[in-house]
């Protein structure tokens, strides 16, 4: 009799199990991570203020939480005017927010300090340029999911071109030109009765300096050596490049008041406004200048691109710029496993699809980049890709490097110390700054 009722009651034990197993099977979806769906956790998730991509995030937002209904995505706007100081603030109180969406040029340099997560595991890398990535990794570790990929150059206003007969000046099918036939386009365009420049010169701000790297680079200079831990721009290529935009000064093709202009007031003012022929960009300024185009403050003209000048005008150098997503090491265990999923999720192609609607995004993967028709500005973009030089994103103590430099490019602007000097001075701080942030 016990031995019926044991081998009854087993079997019952065993049903249940079996029935218990089947009722938490669930069907997956796409953005549901998976695990551990009993953990109830908010993300906090910094975005950038760019307004063509908002509705994108809050849509992924969106997918991810009704997905996931344990987990809410708080999105904090955040401009990027004082990023990198308002992200050194939460670095050094331990404020992180979770997940952080925003310029390559932001997080970099705390990755050699344990702040940031590798992301290896969960980027699609047959899907990138090996640039692209190498612009995102530390030591050959991952650390932001790549989104949306620029590459400087000049953004050109065609029509002042037009008016002075001068547009056969201007290189073709994004073909490389030299310093000389810069300054010659710069000239044809420059009327300073009618505060027309030829080209827009500014050291107020770091907004933009690399431009003047890329600039200097094609001096034959170099910024950083290949291990990332020394500056050396003070060579004779870099000095001969400082002294070639002093000149620009000196020959009045740049507005008055160039070493104290910011970058934002050349490309939100003066640019928009048909003031310059051309000035430092990348389609990212696009929708500001449409909108100013579309509510009539402006007087609309065409907009072109064109690569930097070099010496021997056979090449030409540029900088990727782009936006990403990361993950901060906040050391909370829940918090950060769910943050990874959600940043896999945002960053999946059929996400990625989406973004690639905003007028400012020229997407990263290269399944949907190649879809850019020939002859747009997101097609000649992408010419430019292959002159992308190192601008120093994982050189310990980056963002202080920078802040570093326009000082002393106002200082040989204005004729204060020499272009040597000048860039002495940079280079001896920003290898103090290097050597600080290394320990």
């Amino acid at each position: 009799m016990k031995k019926s009722t044991l081998s009854i009651l087993s079997i019952m034990l065993a049903a249940t199990a079996a029935a218990g197993c089947a009722k938490t099977e669930e069907p997956k979806q796409d953005a549901k991570a998976p695990a551990a769906a009993k953990d109830h956790v908010q993300l906090t998730w910094w975005v950038d203020t760019r307004g063509d991509v908002q509705q994108a995030y809050e849509e992924m937002k969106q997918g991810f939480e009704k997905a996931n209904p344990n987990v809410k995505i708080n999105i904090v706007k955040t401009p990027d005017d004082r990023i990198n100081e308002r992200i050194s603030i939460a670095a050094n109180t331990n404020e992180m927010p979770d997940i952080q969406q925003g310029s390559f040029f932001w997080p970099l340099s705390y990755a050699k300090k344990g702040l940031l997560v590798p992301l290896d595991d969960i980027v699609d890398k047959q899907d990138f340029e090996e640039k692209t990535l190498k612009n995102v990794s530390v030591d050959n570790k991952i650390y932001i999911y790549p989104n949306s990929t620029v590459a400087i150059g000049f953004l050109v206003n065609k029509d002042l071109f037009k008016e002075k007969n001068a547009l056969d000046l201007l290189p073709k099918n994004m073909e490389p030109w030299t310093f000389d036939q810069f300054l010659k386009a710069a000239k044809a365009v420059t009327d300073p009765g009618k505060q027309v420049y030829g080209y827009g010169l500014y050291a107020g701000d770091t907004g933009g300096d690399q431009a003047t790297h890329s600039l200097l680079w094609g001096f034959g200079a170099k910024t950083w050596n290949d291990e990332n831990n020394k500056a050396i721009l003070n060579s004779p290529e870099g000095v001969k490049g400082v002294e070639f935009l002093t000149r620009l000064i000196d020959e009045g093709v740049v507005p008055p008041g160039a070493p104290g202009l910011k970058a934002s007031a050349l490309m939100n003012d003066m640019f928009v406004q048909g003031k310059l022929g051309m000035a430092f960009g990348n389609i990212g300024n696009l929708p500001t200048l449409n909108k100013a185009f579309t509510e009539g403050t402006a007087k609309k003209f065409e907009v072109d691109i064109v690569p930097f000048p070099s010496v021997d005008g056979k090449s030409s150098n540029t900088v990727l710029f782009g936006y990403g997503t990361w993950m901060w090491n906040t050391k909370d265990e829940t918090k950060m496993k769910w943050a990874k999923e959600f940043i896999k999720y945002a960053n999946s192609q059929e996400n990625m699809a989406k973004m690639a609607k905003a007028e400012s995004v020229l997407i990263a993967r290269k399944s949907l980049a190649k879809t850019y028709a020939e002859g747009t500005l997101q097609y000649k973009t992408t010419q430019l890709f292959k002159y992308a030089g190192n601008i120093g994103l994982s050189v310990p103590g980056y963002p202080e490097t920078r802040s570093a430099f326009y000082p002393e490019l106002q200082a040989a602007f204005t004729k204060k110390k020499t272009a040597q000097q000048a860039l002495d001075d940079w280079t001896k701080k920003a290898n103090e700054i290097i050597a600080n942030s290394s320990k």
